[in-house]
């Protein structure tokens, strides 16, 4: 026969201790959770963002940065329309898209950007001659292009739109 005796004070206090923690704890996370639940919404930025391809009223007449669709580039038709051919694995389209999303406010009314998707707009890319992302198009109401260049960010964009306005 052994000589070990357990002890059953540390025993009870431990089974009581994994009995209570989750009484404890789990009031304490329910009111987290109701206190997040009821925290006033995040404001909005005052400058605008990137939005979904559905074109607004609004936005068809003062443009904007959206996300490549057919119908959105359609529905885009009465502002000056410049296709940015993105891929998610470049660091000079990250940077370019950073950019255009930061400095969004100073994107002259009536011209719209689209955030083209480089791997998967295959049609899109023949059609104006894309052969590397980060390049930018210029088109025209009838959707042929009228500019093209390669690099560049809003700055870029901007004068682009303004040398087509003046030509």
């Amino acid at each position: 026969m052994s000589d070990y005796t357990p002890n059953t004070a540390a025993a009870s206090r431990s089974a009581l201790s994994r009995l209570a923690l989750p009484a404890l704890v789990l009031p304490g996370m329910l009111v987290a959770a109701a206190l997040l639940s009821s925290a006033a919404p995040a404001q909005t930025m005052a400058t605008p963002t990137m939005t979904t391809p559905a074109m607004t009223d609004t936005m068809k007449k003062s443009g904007g940065y959206v996300v490549y669709t057919k119908a959105a580039f359609d529905a885009a038709k009465g502002t000056q329309r410049v296709l940015f051919f993105h891929a998610t694995w470049c660091p000079n389209c990250k940077a370019a898209d950073a950019d255009i999303k930061k400095n969004l406010a100073q994107l002259p009314a009536g011209v719209t950007v689209f955030k083209t998707d480089y791997d998967k707009e295959s049609a899109l890319k023949k059609q104006y001659g894309i052969t590397y992302q980060h390049t930018f198009v210029l088109v025209d109401a009838q959707g042929k292009a009228l500019k093209k260049w390669a690099g560049g960010n809003l700055r870029d964009i901007i004068a682009n739109t303004k040398k087509a306005n003046t030509n």
